[in-house]
């Protein structure tokens, strides 16, 4: 076949009151060819023709070639048969524009410097017709055999089928689909991850099912619960009946697991089966977290969490942690006194009776991110210290208030980056005044290099290597008093690669107007709170 290349990332620049020019490359790998005596055949035939050394043909403007394009789909659409070469041409187009289709960029910015919106039409119309009856068998066999599963084929043309699967999805591919979904070295599984989320199929669901209780693996850019979380999020794929109960038991135990992250993940997911499915789970969980917390090994986070699901799928408030009231309640449902819903009230989430500038971090497992930055030197309010020395105290009645089973450690930033240990500590009367006494001995001084903090704090180590070991707290507290030196730009890839994994919530407090938005982005990415404060 044809192999049609139309390169858009160097495309000549455009001059105004021109049409787009594109160069436009054909492989002819069978010569010259006879494609009918129309008009549009003629100048097809002229095209193929016009061939410049082995591969290159000369530029055609966008415009020019769209019109082409729509004039074969008529013809094709009144009878004529334009054979094998011509299929093979418009086959080739269209597979380029679901190419630049794919590539993850914003669409309009493609079509702005792309072969245009009317070839990407043209092209995709004048195929489709190719694909009706017969031919769309023939196109699935062509593309298990020479291009899908075959990582000699060209990645773009790859990722280009993908997209004509994501609009046809035909089921005779579910089968070689996984097959590229379970390979954590094919390219294009990405890709293919995230065409299943949404395909309704019974081998589909238990096999995301199955992904759920699975480790990070570096090599993948999410983590893999995640799929099945926005599958069931969203609802509109529902999971099969089969795929529903296996998940019941596979989230029964990562809610009871001792890893707090395997909890975490588990309780979002428990929360969007049905509540007849769901409910339990979460109860016979808080009863086991609220347990281990009074032996004095459990997790606040995880308690406050399970208190949030149930407080959305019942929508009351006021019920707390307590899994004697929210034991109560279901059995009053199942006996019908209650009603699943209350109207009128929501869910809220609760917050700790601790403050550190008005934010009520909801963890007893805590790294605070303090700025030390010389403009932290500024006098806050009428105190007679500054910033800084408020943030100190702040962070010590804190942790005071939130007792001695609570654990923290501290980094600061300004220019450089240091932490006061790996561990965390927990938070005894000596241990906060021994890490005061040395907050205030450093004081304020140099720039605002928050990122690096940051990544500390997420588990990178200084040759940028991830160690999930290296991340102790479950919450991460951070103050700031103004730009940090990278803006927010740095915020969402960093926590598409890591966030996941780590399962961290960033509590952000701004001080001042100052902000660039990375604060305010960390902790909305990561479902934590901003706050803005005077001063």
């Amino acid at each position: 076949m044809f192999l049609l290349l139309l390169p858009s990332l160097f495309a000549p620049a455009i001059v105004p009151g021109e049409p787009e020019a594109l160069p436009i490359y054909v492989d002819l790998s069978t010569g010259a060819t006879t494609l009918g005596e129309s008009d549009a055949g003629t100048e097809l035939q002229t095209w193929l023709d016009a061939r410049a050394g082995d591969e290159k043909l000369r530029a055609y403007d966008a415009a020019r070639l769209g019109r082409l394009l729509s004039v074969l789909t008529q013809e094709i659409q009144s009878g004529e048969d334009w054979g094998d070469e011509a299929t093979a041409m418009l086959r080739a187009t269209y597979w380029r524009t679901q190419s630049e289709i794919s590539t993850g960029e914003d669409p309009l910015l493609r079509m702005g410097r792309g072969i245009g919106a009317r070839v990407r039409r043209a092209a995709c119309a004048a195929f489709g017709l190719l694909l009706e009856g017969e031919r769309a068998r023939d196109v699935v066999t062509w593309l298990e055999h020479d291009v899908l599963f075959h990582r000699s084929s060209s990645l773009a043309l790859r990722r280009a089928a993908i997209g004509w699967i994501c609009d046809e999805r035909p089921p005779g591919l579910v089968p070689g689909l996984l097959t590229i979904a379970r390979d954590a070295g094919d390219p294009l599984r990405p890709e293919v991850l995230d065409l299943l989320v949404r395909w309704e199929d019974e081998a589909v669901d238990l096999f995301l099912v199955r992904l759920v209780g699975r480790p990070f693996d570096r090599r993948d850019e999410r983590h893999p619960y995640t799929l099945l979380l926005s599958r069931v999020r969203d609802g509109v794929t529902p999971l099969g009946e089969r795929a529903t109960v296996q998940l019941a038991e596979r989230l029964r135990v990562m809610l009871l697991s001792q890893d707090w992250r395997s909890a975490a993940r588990a309780v979002a997911l428990a929360g969007h089966l049905k509540s007849e499915a769901g409910v339990p789970l979460l109860l016979d969980a808080l009863n086991a977290w609220d347990r281990r917390k009074a032996e004095g090994r459990g997790s606040r986070r995880v308690l406050y969490e399970l208190s949030d699901e149930l407080s959305r799928i019942s929508g009351r408030t006021g019920m707390g942690r307590d899994p004697r009231a929210w034991s109560t309640w279901w059995v009053a449902v199942q006996q019908g006194r209650s009603e699943l819903h209350a109207s009128g009230e929501s869910g809220g989430q609760a917050r700790s009776s601790a403050a550190f500038f008005g934010l009520r971090p909801r963890s007893d497992q805590v790294t605070f991110i303090i700025d030390r930055s010389g403009s932290m030197s500024t006098e806050w309010g009428t105190t007679g210290h500054d910033r800084y020395t408020e943030a100190v105290e702040q962070m010590t009645r804190f942790l005071q208030a939130s007792g001695p089973a609570t654990r923290f450690n501290v980094i600061l930033f300004s220019d450089s980056v240091e932490r006061s240990s790996v561990e965390l500590v927990p938070a005894t009367a000596k241990n906060l005044t021994r890490a005061r006494n040395s907050l205030l001995a450093r004081g304020p001084n140099g720039g605002t290099s928050l990122r690096p903090a940051v990544n500390m704090a997420l588990g990178f180590g200084p040759g940028n290597e991830f160690n999930l070991d290296q991340v102790k707290a479950d919450t991460v507290v951070v103050l700031c008093d103004g730009q940090t030196g990278s803006g927010p730009d740095w915020v969402g890839p960093l926590l598409k690669q890591v966030g996941e994994a780590t399962q961290v919530v960033f509590e952000c407090v701004l001080i001042g107007t100052n902000g660039d938005g990375a604060l305010k982005a960390l902790a909305q990415q990561t479902g934590g709170e901003f706050l803005r404060v005077d001063g």
